[in-house]
C-alpha cells in the first residue's frame, strides 16, 4: 500500500522499517533485505529533507528516527502503522529478521 503511494518499493521498507524498529542506518537494511545501500541512503535523506526524519551521528554511522517536532510526522506515522498492523505476523518474521534490541539481563534465551 505505501509502496503505491509512495510510487516505490524502497521508500516502503523503508518506513515499514523504521516502523518496527524505531532507529536505523542504511547499513542495517541494505543488509537485511540483501540489497545495494544507495537506494537507501537516497530514500532516508528525501524523507529528512521533508521533515519527516532526522538523523544524528552515532560514532560512525547515522542514524534516522521519526522527527517528533513536525506536526506532520505523527499522522504520518499513523498511516505506517495501519500498513504495518495489516501485515500477517509470518510476512513480519521475514521483513524483519533480526533483533536489535539488547535481551534483558539475566532473560533465558528459548530454542538455544
Amino acid at each position: 500500500m505505501l509502496k503505491d503511494l509512495f510510487r516505490s518499493k524502497i521508500a516502503e521498507e523503508t518506513l515499514l522499517y523504521l516502523y518496527h524498529y524505531k532507529e536505523i542506518y542504511p547499513g542495517g537494511i541494505a543488509g537485511d533485505y540483501h540489497k545495494a545501500i544507495s537506494p537507501y541512503q537516497n530514500q532516508l535523506n528525501r524523507f529528512e529533507e521533508a521533515g519527516v526524519l532526522i538523523s544524528k551521528l552515532t560514532g560512525k554511522t547515522r542514524v534516522y528516527l521519526f522527527n517528533k517536532k513536525n506536526p506532520l510526522t505523527d499522522p504520518f506515522i499513523k498511516m505506517i502503522k495501519i500498513v504495518y498492523d495489516s501485515i500477517p505476523l509470518q510476512e513480519k518474521e521475514k521483513l524483519f529478521p533480526k533483533r536489535r534490541k539488547p535481551r534483558a539481563k539475566g532473560k533465558a534465551v528459548i530454542g538455544r
